[in-house]
């Protein structure tokens, strides 16, 4: 018997290499096939998606050009101007909505008998008010209760005198005194 000699000729194991060539090969072969029908497949269909395509350029050209024109109509109109109108505008509405009655119930509310109102001057704020008053009173202690009154009082705050005339130096013989005061009016119930 003749045993072979495995030294003069090497064994090369091949079959692996053989295999994962082979499997790579017939996946590419039905990648091949798989493309060539997608090919044909989209192929046919893939005019109107052009036709759509081109479509939707000549409407975002369209649309550009509109938006444009717009940019161009936007850019001619006077925002600082109007801004100064819409605040005019909203201080004539604040004036408008301002309820006087209840300020001067709230004014009554904190001045004592002897304290009279000979002017009053409001300037409506977004959210509070401030009075100008100028009041008379026959003494002095009637005006000090009073600036107490607005001290101690919620719908009021920051009263602060401006000027005081004495009985000496005012020619109705009386005291004077002009001040100003935050007011706070009521909230508006919805």
């Amino acid at each position: 018997m003749m045993t072979p000699n495995l030294a003069e000729r090497p064994f090369l194991n091949t079959r692996p290499v053989w295999l994962v060539a082979a499997a790579a090969g017939a996946l590419a072969l039905a990648l091949i096939v798989a493309n060539a029908v997608s090919f044909v497949y989209t192929g046919s269909t893939l005019a109107p998606l052009v036709e759509r395509r081109d479509q939707l350029v000549v409407e975002e050209r369209a649309l550009v050009a509109r938006l444009s024109g717009l940019v161009t109509d936007l850019s001619k109109v006077p925002w600082r101007s109007l801004g100064a109108r819409i605040d005019a505008t909203n201080v004539i509405l604040r004036e408008h909505n301002f309820s006087w009655l209840a300020m001067l119930d709230d004014v009554e509310r904190v001045m004592p008998y002897d304290v009279r109102i000979v002017q009053i001057s409001p300037d409506v704020g977004p959210a509070e008010v401030d009075l100008n008053l100028r009041v008379i009173a026959k003494t002095r202690e009637a005006m000090i209760e009073f600036l107490e009154n607005l001290v101690s009082d919620p719908s009021f705050s920051r009263p602060t005198p401006q000027s005081e005339t004495t009985p000496e130096q005012s020619q109705s013989g009386s005291y004077q005194m002009s001040l100003s005061v935050r007011y706070h009016p009521p909230k508006e119930s919805s």
